[in-house]
């Protein structure tokens, strides 16, 4: 009877091996994910070259899954504006939800092995070298389907990317979020001065709260022929679209778009026209106490703005990182059109939840630069 019963456990564990039944042979259902990297804006540099190793992706931020090795370098200035790069084109993975991807940044400049891994150019060919991380994690939640495709979308944000700091050099700091393609919205518009395109005008993509306050959330350059593009929008929020262009000798006065409801994850249109040039003033504001290693601070002026037909709302007009000294920081903000703004800093340890300080209204001439101070607590 003994062995009659092994016999009978033996034929049933062969009959669920066969068909499965043991759970460990069969395959995890895989998907396709195609992954890639976009940038914001960064005032005041004409190229942003960072070198890149790999790039994984994570659902819990402890087992990390190889997406593919890039090795390429990239100017993040390029990559604005719309313009992004192919990191991995329809890799196979485990289906699942993904909620980190981690860079790994490279030591070696793959398209010019005599040139630095990571530097920053300012107008002409000064250039000064810029140390980067060993990593930077993105967050934002990519689910990949079993037997199905994700397109993700890598965003860098503007705000502290570029650490200017009077010891240490130039730091590269960046934070950002990724994005699924199919839930993100993208605003595009020209901005003109009759018929004349403005080059080089930074827009601003921003969303107001309840209580009024205004955040940035993109930020782009206009091409030569005045064309932009804000894109890694949520859809489902209401953006306002700014911009102040500026120059060495003239300036205009701020101005928004009527606001754009993204409904959809569509490509909406917001185009903003200019007349008036002035001679530009400036700006100087300090901050203390200085940034630590580990944090990045930005300025950021404010102005009531027209938003369509009937509508204002308080809205950033202007958008700088510090450039941290010995005893305090400090931004120069040029080519402001003459008028009051209302100053505020924000500044962000370790990537995290920004603190905002907010200072007091400074009217800028065509004089000496308006000058004041913030102090975080």
């Amino acid at each position: 009877m003994r062995h009659l019963l092994s016999l009978v456990s033996l034929v049933i564990m062969a009959a669920l091996l066969a068909c499965g039944g043991g759970g460990s042979s069969a395959p995890a259902p895989t998907g396709s994910l195609t992954l890639r990297l976009g940038s914001d804006s960064f005032a005041g540099y004409t190229q942003v070259v960072v070198s890149l190793e790999k790039v994984e992706a994570s659902g819990d931020g402890v087992h990390w899954v190889a997406l593919g090795n890039v090795r390429a370098s990239y100017d993040l200035l390029a990559l604005q504006s719309g313009h992004s790069a192919l990191l991995v084109s329809s890799a196979q993975v485990t289906a699942g939800t993904y909620t980190q991807f981690r860079l790994t940044w490279a030591t070696v400049n793959f398209l010019d092995g005599a040139m630095q891994p990571a530097y920053v150019a300012f107008s002409g060919a000064t250039r000064a070298v810029m140390t980067m991380p060993v990593t930077t994690t993105l967050t934002g939640a990519i689910t990949v389907p079993a037997d199905g495709t994700a397109s993700a979308q890598l965003m860098l944000s503007g705000h502290q990317a570029v650490q200017q700091r009077a010891a240490t050099g130039y730091l590269f700091q960046a934070t950002g979020s990724a994005y699924d393609l199919s839930t993100v919205a993208r605003v595009a518009g020209r901005l003109t001065d009759g018929s004349t395109p403005l080059a080089g005008a930074e827009v601003f993509g921003e969303t107001v709260d309840g209580s009024g306050l205004a955040t940035l959330q993109r930020r782009a350059f206009t091409d030569t022929s005045g064309n932009y593009v804000l894109e890694g929008l949520p859809k489902g929020s209401v953006y306002f679209v700014v911009s102040q262009p500026a120059g060495t000798s003239s300036s205009y006065a701020a101005a928004a778009a009527a606001p754009v409801n993204a409904l959809l994850a569509a490509t909406y249109t917001a185009d903003l026209a200019f007349g008036g040039a002035q001679a530009p003033g400036a700006m100087t504001v300090s901050i203390t106490p200085p940034s630590s290693s580990g944090q990045g601070t930005w300025v950021e002026l404010r102005q009531t703005l027209t938003t369509g037909a009937s509508g204002a709302q308080i809205l950033i007009v202007r958008s700088q990182t510090v450039v941290t000294g010995v005893s305090q920081d400090q931004a120069g903000l040029m080519g402001l059109a003459p008028g009051s703004y209302g100053v505020a800093a924000q500044r962000s340890s370790s990537g995290g939840a920004p603190t905002l300080k907010i200072g007091t209204q400074v009217v800028v001439g065509t004089g000496l630069p308006a000058t004041t101070s913030l102090t975080f607590p």
